[in-house]
């Protein structure tokens, strides 16, 4: 028999297929790399939408100061991590107040961690890189996403231009009122992100563009006025923090045969941060008629100027090798000025060319997969090369994977260390090395994995670092006007074991992790030459972070963190320096702290639990709200914090006279946080 086909079209809704690619990971040989879906940034409210919250959940981060947003990567300086947007390093990469990131979590695509043992593709930075891969738009029409509020707004949107290009824009502009209003200080709070994309068959072209401001005048006395006291008349208390960041690039790919593929990036980053931080306090002796007064205050201008190109090769052999070569060429200015209260700028202006080329042959077997590489590097100014030979291996036995990597890692620049100055360190001061022998560290790590199931993965990590060069930098600004960069060379080392349980279940998604860590360091200036604890040492950290899809439309979440509290150097003595003015007839004291042992003490361990809701809404005033606008719909969250309120996390100590040290906390009751957000 003949059967006759009629044909006919068959309407249905679109469908979007996302790749999730591991752009910068390479699972099978990089050990302990932390990748987290964009998604979750959204799905979990009490993350607050912001990268910095996430990362400091990896089992490898420890932090020193609540309040602050450095971060410190398996005992590692802070200056020591690169975080790059698109492929372009951007500095200082947080919101000074409420240390959030510059990033819009819309715009993000991909959020990739490396913590150790990574290519010989990647330099600069000797204890992690953080990749940020923003969006690049979309070619099925226009998408977004618009969440206004009453301190701020922030909005995404992503659309094509033509048929084989897309672009992405979105922005984030905050201020905050409580501040403005009730403590009389202006803020302002801002980033940017644009990207436009170009696919062809053989060429990939992206633009990326970026840019960040924050201002914040915080002066105690405008909150003061409430406390008609007269011990305050003359008392002063307050920082002034002006930030700029800014990156625009281009990067292609072009494939010039099946086998040979040909990536360039150019582009150009900048980071400008005005500092100012002071407290007085002004007494008068009216029986000898003469004042007394403890003035203290800190003033650090930073810029840091980065011209940036990158060339690489990567040739696909047979036999499931690849060949890969590169170049790359840093051009950075630093403008360093410190204490400058009066009078026109005379920075300290370092320049510094870093060059690098790199060479790296892998080769993937069934069972066994290596890397080697070597990196070399150096600065114009010393002129002598540094090498830096990198080895990872993975053996495969079943479900489980043996991985080990070995490697040297070298920085030529680095940060100062103003904890002791400043009430606390938000932001990252940038100088470079010149003509000293850069930071230095050979890093040894095995790690056994294993893909219990389709929904459960466990690791287990062990490594040692051997930081045989690091640089202690701190401010000077005495009354006598003896300003600078004090720099001093040093060393330590640091070990751990580190314990992951990811699971990806149907309704189930995130982590549990615990880490068991130690970090020292040795410098000559310091608690004389003797090795002490280093500043970021957290011997105990247990972290997780879960949500739960309740139903299709509601998500349940937990973020919880158990942490060995942070070492802090308490004083046992103090004295004063005094400095007479004659004019004024009034008589200046200086303080300085003595102490006989650096980081003597710990706080308390640190105890925090916060659960989270997400509805997509079906009814109420969001729902009509979005089919008003005609948008795709409108979802409500929820965040209940310091649920442990009952459990203290002190965030300093401030010493009181015939008391000794005060406990400050600024969590005392648990919080609820909710909003809106319109999907478009």
């Amino acid at each position: 028999s003949r059967i006759l086909l009629e044909t006919a079209p068959v309407i249905g809704q679109r469908v979007v297929v996302e790749a999730d690619r591991n752009v910068h990971i390479d699972t099978d040989l990089d050990i302990g790399s932390f990748q987290i879906r964009p998604a979750m940034l959204t799905e979990i409210p009490q993350l607050g939408k912001d990268v910095f919250r996430v990362i400091k959940f990896s089992p490898s981060v420890t932090s020193s100061d609540a309040l602050s947003p450095q971060y410190y990567v398996r005992g590692s300086d802070a200056g020591e991590n690169m975080v790059q947007l698109d492929g372009m390093t951007i500095y200082n990469p947080q919101h000074f107040m409420g240390s959030a990131a510059v990033f819009n979590p819309y715009a993000i695509k991909n959020i990739e961690m490396l913590v150790g043992g990574f290519d010989a593709e990647y330099g600069g930075r000797n204890a992690s890189i953080l990749h940020i891969s923003t969006r690049e738009g979309s070619k099925d029409g226009v998408h977004g996403e618009f969440r206004p509020s009453i301190s701020g707004i922030s909005g995404a949107i992503e659309f094509p231009l033509k048929e084989n290009i897309t672009a992405m824009i979105s922005g984030r502009l905050r201020s905050d009122l409580s501040f403005r209003v009730l403590m009389g200080s202006p803020n302002l709070l801002s980033d940017f992100n644009t990207a436009i994309m170009y696919q062809g068959q053989r060429l990939q072209l992206r633009f990326s563009g970026f840019a960040a401001r924050d201002y914040m005048d915080y002066s105690i006395d405008n909150l003061l006025i409430f406390f008609p006291l007269g011990i305050f008349d003359n008392f002063e208390e307050g920082f002034i923090t002006n930030t700029t960041n800014k990156a625009l690039g281009l990067k292609s790919k072009l494939l010039l045969h099946p086998s040979l593929l040909w990536e360039s990036h150019i582009y150009t980053s900048s980071s400008v941060v005005d500092n100012q931080t002071y407290f007085s306090y002004l007494v008068s002796d009216t029986s000898q008629a003469m004042n007394f007064g403890m003035n203290f205050r800190t003033r650090i201008e930073n810029s840091i100027e980065d011209y940036t190109i990158k060339s690489s090769l990567s040739w696909y052999l047979p036999f499931r090798q690849t060949l890969k070569g590169g170049v790359e060429i840093n051009k950075l200015e630093f403008r360093n000025e410190l204490g400058r209260f009066q009078g026109p700028a005379s920075p300290d202006i370092n320049n510094s060319r870093i060059e690098a080329f790199y060479i790296q042959d892998r080769i993937n077997m069934n069972f066994l997969s290596i890397k080697l590489g070597t990196r070399i590097s150096r600065t114009a100014a010393r002129g002598k090369w540094v090498i830096e030979p990198r080895l990872s291996s993975a053996l495969k036995f079943g479900n489980v994977k043996i991985k080990v990597s070995h490697g040297e890692y070298t920085q030529h620049l680095t940060t100062l260390d103003s904890k002791n100055d400043e009430f606390v360190q938000f932001l990252d001061y940038y100088n470079a090395l010149q003509e000293l022998e850069p930071i230095h560290s050979i890093q040894s790590i095995v790690s056994a994995e294993s893909q219990i199931n389709a929904d459960y993965f466990l690791s287990i990590t062990g490594y040692y670092k051997d930081l045989q060069r690091l640089y202690r930098s701190a401010y000077s600004n005495d009354f006598n006007e003896n300003k600078g960069i004090f720099l001093e060379a040093g060393h330590g080392e640091a070990y751990g074991i580190e314990f992951i349980l990811k699971t990806d279940w149907d309704r189930l998604n995130g982590w549990i992790s615990y880490n068991w860590s130690r970090g020292f360091r040795n410098y000559p200036g310091v608690y004389g030459g003797k090795t002490h604890i280093f500043d970021g040492d957290q011997p105990h950290n247990l972290k997780s972070i879960l949500s739960y899809r309740l139903t299709s439309d509601i998500t349940a979440s937990s973020t919880f963190k158990f942490s060995s509290g942070y070492p802090r150097t308490w004083e046992n003595a103090m004295f004063l320096r005094y400095d007479y003015d004659a004019l004024e007839n009034q008589l200046n004291a200086f303080s300085s702290t003595l102490t006989p042992e650096k980081n003597n003490v710990r706080y308390p361990a640190r105890l925090d639990w916060e659960i989270g809701w997400k509805k997509k809404l079906r009814s109420g005033f969001g729902f009509y709200l979005a089919e008003y606008l005609g948008l795709e719909g409108a979802y409500f969250t929820t965040t209940i914090y310091n649920i442990l309120f009952l459990h203290r996390n002190p965030q300093y100590y401030m010493y009181l006279p015939e008391y000794g040290y005060y406990a400050l906390d600024t969590n005392f009751l648990p919080s609820v946080s909710a909003g809106y957000s319109l999907v478009f």
